[in-house]
């Protein structure tokens, strides 16, 4: 039939009774909505709260996830970080609704469950019906009540920390909505876990760090680029007598100072903290003083060197120093032990020498056969005591200032000429050449008596250790110096014996250095005769090759 007015009327009316119903379920749903975005809003309020609480590590955890856990209708919630020694993914206390049992049960391989799944793939899952893997992991830690999980990575730039979950008893219990609120949550939660983790990974270096200078028992004291200091350990402030709070803010010279072996103080310029500090290479004083708090100085032994940040650029230096006054008062025994005794020794080893060159030479009688070559033999062994006895002795005078040094203008070519001349019986006793071309040769200032000494020592060092072959001296120079070389075919040093070489007692151990005798000692003199004439001493060797010693001084 046709439509009249009435039905006209009667739709009309059914259509607005319609408009208001769609217009009411379209408020309830942006009702919903806004209620929705509120409840983010207050999350995303609340998980900002926990910030504050960044330096207790556990605290913040358990506001983190208890945050989570509440707003998304959960019974339990727990964080599992990627431990790297393990190699697996471990709950990490506190978690929310869980025991410490449960805590220490619920860990996981990186690629098992649905932990698993979002640490590797790195994304968020809503899961309302378990899978079997996933009831495994909850089932070893005692959680067998869960029915619907979500988790999420916590994930900071590229790195992924761990995972973190929201659990229900209940199937079904989370929605589409959810998972997006829990994403939004975990991304600002990884961010608060990493700073906390990072926090908790700085404060535990920095206790290892006093306890390991706690455990030092040489001083030790940092400096800022200023020259400031900025920490003084327990050793240090034993050492000194200074608390570390008295020392902070200040320079060394205002506290500490710097004086040298004759008790002056050490300029600004010359101090090794401020080439420490402008050059950034590692200075070490065997002997410098340093002052106490109540004023006295005392020796001590000091290493600096530079600390520098990632750029490389020189930030500070740290200082490390020890009191060596015990040292020193046994090294002063120990010197003048030696000195008595070899000074004791000499007399008789002097006598002895002088009956066996007299029975040597018939004065008792005719010596031949069997007993004059026992009698050569115990001549050569009181030579070599009374080397030894020469040795410590300029050992002693050498370390305590007493040898005196004449420096004339001399020639050196004449010199090294008559040494070798005196040295020929000996190359020719081991058939070896020794050979020196002289030619003329700017004079040396330097005492002539202590470098025949060094002369002797370097080529007669040169004759013993070479069997075959020939030991050559030349002469060489530079602009302001005259350079004497002392060339050996023998048996070579390696260059690890090389680094100890001018050491005290010092001598190089192998199989074919064992039968050759010596005190360790030529050298080290040899070394501090050169130095203290203003030169310089070095040597380049080659095992089985032969070595070459040369040294330096300064033209006259």
């Amino acid at each position: 039939r046709n439509f009249d007015q009435k039905d006209v009327n009667l739709f009309a009316s059914i259509a607005n009774q319609a408009a208001v119903a769609i217009a009411s379920i379209r408020s309830a749903e942006l009702l919903e909505e806004n209620r929705r975005r509120l409840a983010e809003l207050e999350a995303l309020n609340e998980l900002s709260k926990s910030i504050s609480t960044l330096f207790d590590f556990e605290e913040t955890l358990f506001s983190i996830v208890g945050l989570m856990t509440r707003t998304l209708r959960s019974d339990m919630g727990v964080l599992v970080l990627y431990d790297h020694q393990l190699k697996l993914l471990r709950a990490v206390k506190p978690a929310f609704g869980l025991n410490d049992a449960q805590i220490k049960d619920f860990r996981t391989r990186p690629d098992e469950g649905v932990t698993g799944q979002s640490f590797c793939k790195g994304i968020p899952i809503r899961l309302n019906r378990l899978d079997g893997e996933t009831q495994q992991v909850l089932r070893r830690a005692g959680l067998s009540e869960v029915k619907s999980i979500l988790a999420a990575p916590l994930k900071v730039k590229s790195q992924t920390l761990g995972v973190i979950h929201v659990f229900s008893k209940n199937e079904n219990n989370f929605h589409e909505d959810d998972l997006r609120l829990f994403m939004i949550l975990s991304s600002q939660a990884a961010v608060v876990v990493n700073s906390s983790k990072m926090l908790r990974e700085i404060e535990e270096e920095r206790k290892k760090d006093s306890a390991l200078l706690a455990s030092i028992g040489e001083g030790v004291l940092a400096i800022d680029r200023g020259g400031k200091i900025i920490m003084l350990n327990p050793a240090g402030e034993q050492i000194t007598g200074f608390l570390e709070e008295e020392l902070l803010g200040q320079t060394i010279k205002e506290t500490l100072g710097l004086w040298d072996k004759d008790e002056k103080q050490i300029a600004d310029q010359d101090s090794p903290i401020a080439k420490v500090l402008t050059e950034g290479k590692k200075v070490t004083l065997s002997e410098i003083y340093l002052r106490k708090r109540d004023g006295t100085l005392f020796p001590a032994y000091i290493s600096v060197a530079a600390t520098r940040d990632a750029d490389d650029k020189i930030i500070g230096a740290i200082v490390v120093f020890r009191d060596i006054t015990h040292e020193l008062e046994v090294e002063q025994m120990k010197q003048e032990l030696i000195s008595i005794a070899t000074h004791e020794l000499r007399t008789p080893i002097t006598g002895i020498k002088g009956y066996l060159d007299m029975i040597l030479a018939g004065d008792a009688g005719p010596v031949s056969g069997e007993l004059k070559e026992m009698l050569e033999e115990i001549t050569r062994i009181n030579q070599r005591l009374a080397d030894l006895v020469d040795d410590l002795l300029n050992v002693g005078r050498l370390e305590q200032g007493r040898i005196e040094f004449k420096p004339v203008a001399m020639d050196i070519a004449q010199l090294i000429d008559e040494v070798v001349k005196e040295l020929q019986i000996q190359a020719k006793e081991k058939n070896l050449e020794l050979r020196f071309e002289k030619h003329e040769m700017e004079k040396v200032k330097a005492d002539p008596e202590r470098t025949r000494q060094i002369l002797i020592n370097l080529i007669g060092n040169a004759i013993k250790y070479t069997e075959h072959g020939s030991v050559t001296v030349t002469l060489g120079k530079n602009e302001h110096e005259v350079i004497v070389a002392v060339e050996d075919t023998g048996i070579g040093i390696s260059r690890e014996a090389q680094k100890n070489l001018f050491e005290k007692f010092y001598r190089v151990k192998t199989e074919k250095t064992r039968q050759i005798t010596g005190t360790g000692l030529g050298l080290w003199i040899t070394k501090q005769l050169v130095e203290k004439q203003g030169g310089k001493i070095w040597v380049e060797s080659q095992e089985g090759k032969g070595s070459t010693f040369s040294f330096s001084l300064p033209m006259a």
